[in-house]
């Protein structure tokens, strides 16, 4: 027994063995190079399961509220004072001066999608002056489906800047 199947350059039927199945061979009339699918009877059928929207919309959401809620501890920390006005610091950070996690790993994305390699150096020695704090909030970005918007970097880009971030907190 053999394949069928049509040539998708010049639309000629081609007879493939059944041996050919799931490998691409070329069509004898124009060269073209064709994908001889697989016999009907050797196709493996997957099991699938239907999509529970209502799981995956919660599960969005979960996402989006980790994100607000990292950000809102980043911004009551840094807002945070003690007593006698001076801010509350943590160990690893400098005194006297409050760092702004998310704008410090927002100037990295970007320092980075523009080459400018010094300016994010300077951001990750800025978050590594906050310690733990930048570490989780970095990490708690790279665990969002859909990463924040940082101006005109794409998705993909911020994910892998965030990763080698976290690799060097």
């Amino acid at each position: 027994m053999s394949i069928e199947l049509h040539c998708s350059k010049c639309s000629k039927l081609i007879k493939a063995p059944d041996n050919a199945g799931g490998r691409h061979g070329k069509c004898p009339y124009c060269d073209n190079s064709v994908y001889v699918p697989l016999p009907e009877s050797e196709a493996e059928e997957i099991a699938l399961a239907p999509v529970d929207e209502e799981e995956d919309r919660e599960a969005e959401e979960l996402r989006r509220e980790s994100t607000r809620f990292a950000a809102t501890i980043d911004h009551a920390t840094d807002a945070k004072k003690g007593a006698g006005g001076v801010a509350k610091i943590r160990p690893t950070e400098t005194p006297g001066k409050v760092i702004e996690v998310a704008a410090e790993v927002e100037r990295f994305v970007l320092a980075m999608h523009s080459s400018k390699l010094d300016q994010a150096e300077s951001a990750v020695s800025m978050l590594k002056k906050a310690g733990t704090r930048a570490r989780d909030y970095v990490q708690g970005l790279m665990q969002d489906e859909i990463p924040p918007e940082f101006g005109n970097v794409p998705p993909p880009l911020i994910q892998g800047f965030l990763k080698a971030l976290s690799g060097r907190l």
